[in-house]
């Protein structure tokens, strides 16, 4: 498995230690690289042997229970079947062990039901959440879990976006974008990364009607969350541009590269990542994007 060492050695090391949690809540971009980190931990928690190894990879485990689902949500009825099967003792191993991929599909009833069995998990079992997406999710689940962040493998990253151009490829993978988010958004991400790139181009070059691009732009974004998305494209841009005025060409996520006058200076640019960082903030607080983006164009100019 192509596994992170430091994470690696953060989960073996609870499981030499015996000081494993009753619940992990492994979050990060990419559902394929988070489930393989889920299946290596539960196959450790059992005992990495060929034994174990088979019974996981042919879904037989006896004590191992893997709820996911390809509809939009994960109902309090499928909630209701892993909890009956976890409440027995195990049977092969030490522990009994599941996993629930994009846990932040749960239904608020599904969530609220599992709650309780978080609050009182039987005797010897390990919950493992995977998310792509924490910011639904209840806080009593997140003061429950012990959070493991983990940043997508490239190959998991671009392996269902391959529909995407080149360039869109590097700039998913350099600003490693929320894989699924991508997904979701099909072929207007192209549309997204774009407007960024004009717009980030002409408010670093003081362009006089940059206050102009922003609705055109804001109109392209179907819901809040993309909002978030734009800043992460325009907080690229303007990396990749202070990494050119520094002569560094280790960050590229635009691969045609960025336009900067050369009267621009690095405290210009720095200044602009201090604003794309507040107005970020303030969508986070459910600001208006409109005033969000004004405010950060207007404030950056002095």
């Amino acid at each position: 498995m192509d596994i992170n060492q430091t994470t690696e050695s953060y989960l073996l090391n609870a499981i030499q230690n015996k000081r494993l949690s009753h619940t992990y809540m492994f979050e990060g971009d990419t559902l394929e690289t988070l489930r393989r980190y889920g299946m290596f931990f539960a196959l450790n928690i059992f005992g990495d042997t060929p034994r174990n190894q088979s019974l996981l990879v042919e879904g037989n485990h006896p004590d191992f229970y893997y709820l996911h689902t390809d509809e939009n949500s994960i109902k309090k009825e499928a909630v209701g079947e892993l909890m009956h099967v976890m409440n027995n003792k195990p049977t092969e191993s030490e522990y009994k062990v599941y996993i629930i991929e994009a846990f932040d599909k749960l239904t608020p009833q599904a969530e609220n039901s599992l709650l309780k069995f978080l609050e009182e998990p039987p005797e010897k079992t390990i919950a493992i959440l995977l998310t792509i997406d924490k910011s639904n999710i209840l806080p009593t689940i997140h003061s429950r879990a012990q959070h493991v962040h983990i940043k997508g493998q490239s190959s998991d990253r671009l392996k269902e976006l391959e529909y995407l151009s080149e360039a869109d490829l590097q700039t998913l993978d350099v600003l490693s974008l929320n894989a699924q988010h991508i997904k979701d958004t099909g072929e207007n991400f192209t549309k997204l990364r774009s407007a960024a790139a004009e717009f980030s181009s002409k408010w670093i070059n003081g362009h006089s009607l940059v206050l102009l691009d922003i609705k055109p732009m804001l109109d392209l974004c179907a819901e809040r969350r993309d909002y978030s998305l734009l800043l992460q494209l325009i907080d690229g841009y303007v990396r990749q541009a202070l990494h050119s005025k520094l002569k560094l060409d280790i960050f590229e996520p635009f691969k045609e590269g960025v336009k900067v006058d050369n009267i621009i200076g690095v405290n210009h640019l720095t200044n602009m990542l201090d604003e794309i960082e507040q107005a970020n903030k303030m969508i986070q607080f459910n600001v208006h994007p409109m005033l969000a983006f004004e405010g950060m164009v207007i404030i950056s100019k002095g």
